[in-house]
């Protein structure tokens, strides 16, 4: 059994397809297919599924991922601690944030964590919260960035700060010059929210039930900046996140605390609890927890 088989291996079942794990391996496909073949050989037992449009792992095939992937990050972590004995903290994260934190709050982090660890190389990857949860399952991603509650015991978090949902409306509309907003009055108009697959959504939607409310939602978007163009041009009110406000496009539009109290959407760091935790892994959380920036988010809220 050679680690290259292994790498091929992960890189199918991560893509579900051979022409595409060989481009990310640097290796023919017929190259690919055939150490694969003869790692199945050696095993004695089929680890893919090929099928005319892809590959899908056997249920041998998904037990030997997993030890597959602990293999390897065995190694990486093995490359890690030997460089970081003389050259510091190095080593690449992959990153995953929901699309209402990542534009906002990621880059800062990664900024910082490159002004401490110049070595470290990132790939981030946006995504809802349940395909993040699915990217960190199949060692796709080290950590994510998300808005709790995630149900299972599966996860460890590291909590960032608790964001600010402000309520948003034109300015023209007849609520604006109120100084707080009754979630009675914003659910008797219509929404515009984020799609299903969006945290932010069904946040909003639990604000309205705990207000024991039955919104009309009428437009749905994936991205935020459509949703409150949406909302600027008079189609329906919304939520945005505290952290977005200064960096959205100025479109008259009005963002009022809740009442009778300010609503948060806690965000955290989460990964994996068997996951193994490299230099670099912990470096960045680290930096997390003392970095300024978020300090500033939560004071902000």
């Amino acid at each position: 059994m050679e680690l290259h088989q292994l790498r091929y291996f992960v890189e199918v079942v991560r893509t579900g397809n051979f022409t595409k794990a060989a481009v990310r391996c640097h290796v023919t496909q017929p190259t690919l297919s055939h150490q694969i073949k003869k790692l199945e050989e050696e095993l004695n037992e089929p680890l893919l599924q090929r099928r005319k449009r892809g590959a899908l792992p056997t249920a041998f095939g998904e037990r030997f991922m997993e030890r597959a992937l602990r293999v390897l990050r065995e190694l990486d972590e093995a490359h890690e601690e030997a460089a970081a004995f003389t050259s510091g903290i190095r080593g690449r994260l992959r990153i995953g944030a929901i699309p209402t934190v990542a534009p906002y709050l990621l880059p800062g982090l990664i900024k910082a964590s490159l002004a401490r660890h110049p070595a470290l190389t990132f790939e981030v990857n946006e995504e809802p919260t349940r395909e993040l949860l699915s990217l960190l399952r199949r060692g796709a991603l080290d950590l994510a960035i998300v808005s709790p509650p995630i149900d299972g015991a599966e996860w460890a978090f590291q909590h960032l700060l608790d964001d600010e949902l402000f309520a948003t409306l034109p300015a023209a509309h007849p609520l604006a010059d109120e100084p707080e907003l009754d979630l009675i009055k914003i659910a008797a108009c219509p929404l515009v929210l984020m799609k299903e697959a969006h945290c932010l959504r069904g946040q909003a939607l639990e604000l309205c039930k705990r207000a024991e409310v039955e919104p009309e939602v009428s437009i749905q978007s994936s991205q935020l900046e459509t949703v409150l163009g949406m909302v600027a041009i008079g189609l329906g009110l919304s939520f945005t996140p505290a952290m977005a406000l200064p960096h959205l496009v100025s479109r008259g539009l009005i963002y009022r605390s809740l009442a009778p109290a300010p609503v948060t959407r806690p965000i955290s760091l989460i990964w994996p609890r068997r996951a193994s935790r490299t230099h670099a892994f912990n470096a960045f959380l680290q930096l997390a927890s003392e970095s300024e920036m978020i300090h500033r988010h939560a004071h902000s809220s």
